[in-house]
């Protein structure tokens, strides 16, 4: 598999030969708007709002901690695991992509942002591979584009630091915006609120799935050990996620059942 993986950052638009126009088309409740390219940036517009996170931009906020300057709660191949799950969770959600039982696209091709139809790309120019092929070839560069696309919407922002006695330059990164970024808290209302699901059928509401989706990755990549939530989110918490796996549709299952197994726990069956 080939990557051409575009610099992200701030002052910078992605440039890609078959992207055409610099225009992102994003998916939100089914309707389809676009963010303009200003002053050599994306930005994406929502009746005049912010685009909520998506899975790997959640899952990559829990997975770090720190107000100066960020760092990852696990090691570097859980969070590398996570941000490639998270990017194919969304292309799952967004019913771009199925199991069949290799990943192979099956949308319309119309994905939410620029990450995402790169990805997307990738996978419909090399057809045949299975989930755990995907899940290892997205995690070497998963982290660095999750990151890149969070600097984009302004969720982080760039920090330069001093090289020190070798001379050179490095950076971090802050978060810029306290509110987005708060995994944390949106884990805590997501534990503790009232249960929507009813029934015993299937989770099918595309939001409800990414936030479930989101809590699972954080889960099996053992990020959720590590944040501060109350003890009465945590019991409501581990119950619900129980309850959440048998739920999902199989294509989201057959992930966190190879993300568990990546990490060397028990993991679920996954439902043919």
């Amino acid at each position: 598999m080939g990557v051409h993986c575009a610099e992200c950052r701030p002052g910078h638009l992605p440039e890609c030969g078959e992207l055409g126009e610099p225009v992102w088309l994003v998916k939100e409740n089914d309707h389809v708007v676009k963010g303009a390219a200003r002053d050599g940036r994306i930005v994406a517009e929502l009746d005049g709002t912010r685009l909520p996170l998506r899975v790997a931009d959640r899952f990559f906020l829990a997975a770090h901690s720190g107000e100066s300057r960020i760092s990852p709660r696990i090691d570097g191949g859980l969070l590398a695991l996570g941000c490639a799950g998270g990017l194919l969770a969304e292309l799952i959600v967004e019913e771009e992509i199925a199991l069949t039982p290799d990943v192979r696209p099956s949308g319309n091709g119309r994905c939410p942002d620029f990450l995402a139809w790169t990805v997307l790309r990738e996978i419909r120019r090399e057809s045949g591979h299975d989930l755990r092929t995907w899940l290892e070839y997205l995690a070497q560069t998963a982290v660095e584009k999750v990151r890149c696309r969070l600097v984009l919407v302004d969720v982080l922002r760039e920090v330069p630091v001093s090289g020190g006695l070798r001379g050179g330059s490095a950076a971090a990164w802050r978060i810029a915006d306290e509110h987005r970024g708060n995994t944390t808290a949106d884990l805590e209302e997501l534990f503790t609120g009232t249960e929507t699901a009813t029934g015993n059928g299937l989770i099918t509401v595309p939001e409800r799935l990414a936030e479930i989706t989101f809590a699972l990755l954080v889960r099996e990549t053992g990020a959720l050990r590590h944040l501060r939530l109350s003890k009465q989110a945590q019991r409501q918490g581990d119950f619900r996620m129980d309850s959440w796996e048998s739920l999902l549709p199989g294509t989201l299952r057959s992930l966190v059942h190879e993300i568990a197994v990546a990490r060397g726990r028990p993991a679920i069956t996954p439902r043919r």
